[in-house]
């Protein structure tokens, strides 16, 4: 209850803090490519902003309430996945906001545009690249997981409750009761259901971003367009690198379950200990890489050309 509080406390902190001002529109216009904006085209900003921004509250409440329930069904402890998990609730919310803010339908006078508009307008061609391969490392560690989970299951079986298992041949082995419960949760199957929901979102958002008829001035809508697909593709990279750390966890834990007088780890599993490396540069680079694609660069051709 209190990580919920605490998470709604962030977003009631963060409206406050982003809540947009016809100042701070105009600025953010012209960070995303809008030269010289006027008074109407930062109404129109400050509208898009604070359709975003007023659902940071009730998502940032709902969001780690959603996880703990989902957690509490899948049988998974509160403090499952630590960091990794606190990061996972606050993309969540951050990606649904997004999202729910994209599926709004578009009020206002609607512009004709000649110009096909196309995804590689909108994010760079890299970005969509990295999400994706930070997407399918995911997956396949929670393959992985999943295909290693079996032996341990089998493990876990002949272990009694209390964790104390003798045998004549190898001796007395005791395991905490904890430790053999977090050794049957369905880590591996969260991980791959998480980073393919994650990767739809972050792409469903893009092609509203493409598809969605232009509303207003054209300089300003390319520019909301640009940043809406930029900063879900952003939030993806994030989230899928969250679910590598997860994965990679899980991953982990099922490669050292090595008891004696139990089925020993197959060959293939000891060949993924090179995967514990993954935890710092894949961290490192979806930080830089959401910094980077979720903020404007110095050129942006598809806003600059709109008219």
């Amino acid at each position: 209850m209190e990580s919920v509080l605490l998470y709604g406390v962030l977003g009631v902190a963060l409206l406050a803090v982003l809540w947009p001002t016809r100042s701070t529109a105009l600025r953010f216009l012209r960070r995303w490519g809008v030269a010289d904006p006027d008074e109407r085209q930062g109404a129109l900003a400050v509208k898009y902003l604070r359709d975003r921004r007023l659902l940071y509250p009730p998502l940032f409440l709902l969001a780690p309430t959603v996880t703990a329930l989902a957690a509490h069904a899948l049988g998974l402890p509160d403090s499952a996945s630590g960091s990794a998990r606190s990061l996972a609730t606050l993309i969540i919310a951050l990606l649904l906001a997004e999202t729910v803010a994209a599926l709004r339908r578009a009020r206002g006078p609607r512009v004709a545009t000649l110009a096909r508009r196309h995804w590689r307008d909108l994010v760079p061609v890299w970005a969509i690249g990295l999400m994706l391969t930070f997407g399918s490392v995911a997956a396949l560690l929670a393959v992985a997981g999943m295909i290693a989970q079996p032996r341990v299951d089998r493990i876990v079986a002949l272990i009694p409750a209390d964790g104390v298992w003798e045998s004549p041949d190898s001796g007395t082995l005791t395991v905490s009761p904890q430790h053999l419960a977090e050794l049957t949760h369905p880590t591996s199957v969260v991980a791959l259901i998480g980073v393919v929901v994650g990767l739809v979102a972050a792409l469903g958002v893009v092609r509203l971003a493409v598809r969605r008829g232009p509303v207003g001035d054209p300089r300003v809508d390319a520019a909301l367009r640009t940043r809406s697909a930029r900063v879900a593709v952003g939030m993806g990279i994030a989230w899928a690198a969250s679910m590598i750390l997860i994965a990679n966890g899980r991953l982990g834990l099922l490669r050292n379950v090595d008891f004696r007088g139990f089925p020993q780890p197959p060959d293939w599993l000891e060949l993924t200990s090179s995967t514990d490396l993954l935890g710092l540069p894949v961290l490192f680079i979806a930080i830089a890489g959401w910094i980077w694609v979720a903020n404007p660069p110095r050129r942006l051709p598809y806003v600059q050309g709109a008219a």
